[in-house]
């Protein structure tokens, strides 16, 4: 069964991040090229995290508890958290465009041309941030120089 078409997480070397991308072509079953829906870079298919360089050596975390939401302190937001957040809304609202270019703020609100309505949760670095979209908490990119 083809794969073309499908949601896939994928590595995106544009955004630096693991994210969701489209299936373009696959061969001999496996999935060869995949198109960034954050960025719209199209690339081989490089898995959901990037190679770790030879030579380099990672120390394996032992995870003590049955939740990976436990070592955030945080449970995960639902749908129900995102749909009292977007009736808070007031409507004159600043809802902000979404680019990756822009820099946002934790609590600022925004608009993603698939994704919809976000809420900024938190702000992890100078480039990397959390949104609260109706359907999932996503990590994003922003404040990314151009090429």
């Amino acid at each position: 069964m083809s794969s073309v078409g499908d949601l896939i997480d994928a590595y995106c070397l544009r955004c630096k991040l693991t994210l969701s991308h489209v299936v373009m072509y696959e061969s001999g079953g496996t999935i060869d090229k995949v198109k960034c829906r954050t960025c719209g870079a199209e690339h081989k298919y490089r898995g959901p995290k990037p190679e770790i360089k030879s030579g380099a050596t990672r120390s394996k975390k032992v995870k003590t508890g049955s939740a990976s939401s436990a070592s955030t302190g945080r449970q995960k937001p639902t749908l129900k958290e995102w749909t009292q957040k977007h009736e808070d809304l007031k409507d004159g609202a600043n809802i902000l465009p979404y680019s990756i270019r822009d820099p946002f703020n934790a609590g600022d609100v925004i608009r993603h041309p698939t994704f919809g309505v976000g809420f900024v949760e938190r702000v992890i670095s100078d480039t990397r941030m959390d949104v609260l979209f109706h359907d999932a908490l996503r990590r994003m990119a922003m404040n990314m120089k151009t090429p």
